[in-house]
């Protein structure tokens, strides 16, 4: 590297030549810290990537004591068309892998291929929703709860109505809003009046009641 004014204003020492030096039969290579550039403020950078799999070290990485083979019940399940289900990406099984966006993200059942099932859901594009249809490989997806209170209700509400019919009664299973709590009585006390003591000047400099 030739000599010449230094690179970097920050360091006061002077670029030298790199020197070779013999020392038991190996060469070796000397340098100074000016002799590697130095980024300044307002320089170009290597720009953040944009990728397909961009910041998902995090996002698609396994969970606690999650890691290893994959549970043979992942594949054993079977999902009908009209299912709900969510899709958890599985970092571990990459192919058939949905896109970062639907990850955590729940949809229901179009279609059941041999490996993989096809999900639609709804997705805000700008100012309109609209929806998508994607093809998840069954790794990345596992059934939703989102239903489950719905259909205990339904059973709930089912069973309420054959009680009710086998007493000759017509009620209503529809869900009501929980309205004021009931009021009550407060009994075994005593009133008590509070009046203000009136403000004396004189007896406030000499230090008050």
């Amino acid at each position: 590297m030739p000599t010449g004014p230094n690179p970097n204003p920050s360091c006061n020492k002077t670029p030298i030549r790199n020197v070779r030096r013999c020392k038991l039969g190996f060469y070796t290579l000397q340098s100074t810290a000016c002799d590697f550039p130095i980024y300044q403020q307002g320089e170009r950078k290597m720009p953040a990537g944009h990728g397909l799999r961009s910041r998902t070290r995090d996002l698609f990485a396994r969970g606690f004591r999650k890691k290893g083979t994959i549970h043979l019940s992942t594949y054993l399940r079977t999902y009908h068309v009209g299912d709900y289900v969510d899709i958890k990406v599985n970092g571990a099984v990459h192919k058939g892998m949905p896109h970062k966006f639907y990850h955590g993200r729940t949809g229901q059942v179009w279609n059941v291929t041999k490996r993989a099932i096809g999900v639609e859901m709804n997705k805000q594009v700008g100012n309109r929703i609209i929806k998508k249809r994607i093809h998840v490989r069954i790794e990345h997806v596992m059934p939703s709860r989102c239903t489950e209170e719905f259909k205990q209700r339904v059973k709930k509400n089912d069973q309420l109505k054959v009680e009710a019919k086998a007493r000759g009664e017509v009620i209503s299973t529809k869900r009501q809003p929980l309205g004021p709590k009931p009021g009550f009585m407060v009994e075994g006390t005593t009133l008590e009046t509070v009046t203000p003591i009136p403000y004396d000047v004189v007896n406030d400099l000499k230090g008050g009641y």
